[in-house]
């Protein structure tokens, strides 16, 4: 008879993602999870959340969580306003989880007390600038140099210079 066994491993690293500003892809949004935390201002109270998940540029995927709440002030609504390139939800409107995937954000990523990646901040990408004007090859047309006022012959010049 074998015995059944629980090997320690050395567990994954906690800071997979160096902390500050990547542009990403939505590829995820989960359904909704409920769970009751301990701590915090919610404590004891049943909480609904999703999980957001992104793909950064090399691949490397980030999650974060954000309530079903989506009022002005909620998490949602700032990650949907990100998504959205910059412009706020219509309030009211729905928005399909199809709809929302493959669309294009910045994440900031920070490191927690516990060593963990985490979002702390959805933006939206900035717009593309129209292209500069291309400079004319041709040097600006100069005028005539033309003399302020005329010098009588024979005066003499009194200037320092």
């Amino acid at each position: 008879m074998t015995e059944d066994t629980i090997t320690i491993s050395s567990g994954a690293p906690q800071a997979d993602i160096d902390p500050g500003v990547y542009e990403a892809t939505l590829i995820e949004i989960s359904e909704p999870r409920t769970i009751l935390p301990q701590t915090g201002p919610n404590a004891g109270k049943e909480v609904s959340l999703r999980d957001w998940t992104f793909a950064l540029e090399d691949g490397t995927e980030i999650r974060g969580s954000a309530s079903t709440a989506s009022g002005p002030k909620s998490k949602t609504y700032a990650w949907l306003t990100a998504l959205l390139g910059g412009t706020p939800p219509v309030i009211g409107q729905s928005y399909p989880r199809s709809q929302l995937i493959g669309r294009e954000c910045l994440v900031t990523v920070a490191i927690d007390e516990g060593g963990w990646a985490k979002i702390v901040n959805l933006s939206a990408r900035p717009k593309a600038r129209a292209p500069e004007p291309v400079a004319s090859p041709q040097p600006p047309r100069r005028a005539a140099a033309r003399p302020v006022a005329p010098v009588a012959a024979g005066v003499a010049d009194d200037l320092p210079f």
